[in-house]
């Protein structure tokens, strides 16, 4: 079946080729698009000067309207008098409501910003991610406007719009929502819904505010991270009476533009976290040579949120593609909740076939259910760790993908592992912020290792979740070091042995900056690498950005292609033989006009 396929594509890319309308039929049907420009998306992205407008969306029933009424008298605007065959009889004036004059709704915003404290109070955690709040302060002709619908998106990300925080004015027309972004996100998009009382029509006030702004001072340089206060001030602008079900079919408070469930009033948005990798040293407690490549994975994940920010559905994609070590890991994930899950999980290999080989792979953290399997978890077993990996000797194949410096790596010596596949279902939706299962945007990721302490396989997690007794982070060195490390997109891990905090040898000009720094200069120093003049210089990074591909049909079509080059070639004959038919056929018709 999947040989017909391919062979069906075949004509499919040469028809669309021939195409004017360049990317129409086939893009789509191999998933990569619509053909539409991606950089009208990019270009929207950075187009936020802060500014806000209003759009009309929907004209609602009379009942989302507050009319005003008025009475018309006489010349007193007292009571009217009136004679019947003679006799006077008084009566009271009729109110007539008049419609009030439809006038539009408009908008000054006022934003001011506050540079955050990136070092947490002295505490670095190693995120690259910003996390900020974003307030919005709503007021009309009346004074605070509250219960208005606040969202905010950002489509850096992803190149759509990602809902990266919800909520709703409070009495003082007031919300604060926090938000957790990469450092590639300078602003956010803010929505706010309401309704024009004279027209009955259902408007939408968007616009952008900063999250970093350009560093400045003596020796300034980079950007600074700061938290946006936007002031609204509207005119004929109210929050909407009720629901209106063509903007928000099942009344949840999330307009349909930016519900995900929009028939389901339990759930409204699905926030992506984007594509990251997590990198670890296994050398726990010592800082061993803090290469950051002895367990390496490239993940993304997505959550199911209801209209209140609290998570009913966790799904991750997490590939194993470093192992640097000899020590074997297992990577797994730890959530603090108060209510069971369900865990589905599926693995495939680096070709994108079943893989079944969990089940005989080792295990260091004990007393788990659901290992390879899935199942339903208790608190207790949520919390010990979900099974994201098993063993790493098994995920990579006996492979490392971590040769020494200068030596010859290729992409033909590259190893793509395991995938997971793993999805989290919670009984009741939780906050994930209330017993700290997030730092920095990120999950509670960790490694248990085949090497004991005391009898106990060794853990290690990522800075941010544990503290000693006095007071400092269990798992960043006396030298500032961590032993975990989140970097977005798809990190070029050191060479074996390399210090990523050695800029002569680690490719890595930056890190030590911006570690030193704790995080505010060079916020970007992962983009930064192989940039030390110097020649003969060897490579100290693997670059798995270039040999790391996703799996899907375009991929299985090239390699198909080179599987069943008979079948392909005589496919080409038979749809080259056509196109000359048909062309020819044409040239005809052209010459007899």
């Amino acid at each position: 079946m999947k040989r017909w396929l391919v062979l069906l594509s075949i004509p499919l890319l040469i028809l669309d080729c021939s195409n004017k309308k360049k990317g129409l039929l086939l893009l789509p049907f191999l998933g990569l698009g619509d053909g539409s420009s991606t950089e009208t998306k990019a270009e929207a992205a950075n187009t936020g000067d802060g500014t806000f407008t209003v759009v009309g969306l929907e004209t609602t029933d009379p009942t989302q309207v507050t009319t005003p009424t008025e009475t018309t008298g006489g010349s007193t605007g007292g009571d009217q008098t009136a004679t019947t065959q003679g006799t006077e009889v008084s009566a009271p004036a009729a109110p007539v409501t008049s419609a009030p004059t439809p006038a539009p709704t408009t908008v000054n915003n006022e934003t001011t910003v506050v540079v955050v404290d990136q070092t947490n109070g002295g505490s670095f955690n190693f995120e690259t991610n910003i996390t900020v709040p974003v307030t919005v302060v709503v007021g009309n002709e009346s004074g605070p406007v509250a219960n208005a619908p606040v969202t905010v998106t950002e489509t850096t990300t992803t190149g759509e719009p990602n809902v990266v925080g919800t909520g709703t004015t409070d009495s003082n027309g007031s919300v604060t929502i926090p938000i957790s972004v990469p450092p590639t996100v300078t602003t956010v998009e803010v929505s706010i819904i309401g309704v024009n009382p004279t027209t009955g029509e259902v408007v939408e006030i968007t616009g952008s505010a900063p999250v970093q702004q350009p560093s400045t001072g003596s020796g300034s340089e980079g950007t600074v991270v700061v938290a946006p206060v936007v002031n609204v001030d509207t005119t004929n602008f109210q929050p909407v009476n009720g629901c209106v079900q063509a903007v928000d079919s099942d009344c949840d408070g999330i307009a349909n533009a930016h519900d995900e469930f929009p028939e389901d009033p339990s759930l409204a948005t699905t926030a992506r976290s984007g594509r990251y990798t997590i990198a670890f040293e296994d050398m726990y407690p010592s800082a061993g040579d803090a290469d950051l490549n002895d367990h390496s994975t490239i993940f993304s994940t997505e959550m199911d949120k209801t209209p209140t920010n609290k998570v009913k559905v966790i799904r991750g994609t997490y590939t194993h593609v470093a192992k640097g070590a000899g020590y074997n890991h297992e990577l797994r994930l730890s959530l603090d909740v108060p209510t069971n899950a369900t865990v589905q999980v599926s693995y495939v290999d680096g070709s994108g076939n079943p893989w079944n080989g969990c089940a005989a792979a080792s295990k260091y953290t004990a007393n788990v259910v659901g290992d390879c399997t899935g199942g339903t978890l208790n608190t207790a077993q949520l919390k010990r760790g979900v099974l994201i990996l098993p063993s790493s000797d098994k995920t990579l194949f006996g492979s490392k993908n971590a040769p020494k410096a200068g030596s010859t790596f290729t992409i033909n010596d590259f190893v793509r592992g395991v995938t997971a596949q793993v999805t989290i279902t919670f009984e009741e939706p939780v906050d994930l912020n209330e017993t700290k299962n997030l730092v920095g945007g990120h999950l509670n990721y960790f490694l248990a290792i085949n090497q004991k302490t005391d009898g106990v396989f060794r853990q290690i997690y990522r800075p941010g979740y544990f503290k000693d007794s006095k007071g400092k982070d269990s798992f960043i060195d006396k030298n500032g070091f961590p032993w975990a490390i989140i970097v977005p997109g798809v990190f070029n891990h050191p060479t074996e042995g390399d210090d990523i905090r050695k800029p002569s040898t680690s490719g890595y000009i930056f890190f030590n900056s911006w570690m030193h720094s704790n995080g505010v200069a060079h916020k970007d120093w992962y983009l930064h690498v192989d940039q030390i003049p110097a020649p003969n210089r060897p490579s100290y990074v693997v670059r798995v950005s270039d040999f790391y591909a996703d799996n899907g049909f375009s991929a299985y079509l090239l390699k198909a292609v080179r599987k069943n080059a008979f079948e392909v070639s005589a496919s080409l004959i038979v749809v080259g033989a056509a196109l000359g038919f048909l062309m020819k056929k044409r040239l005809g018709k052209q010459q007899a006009a």
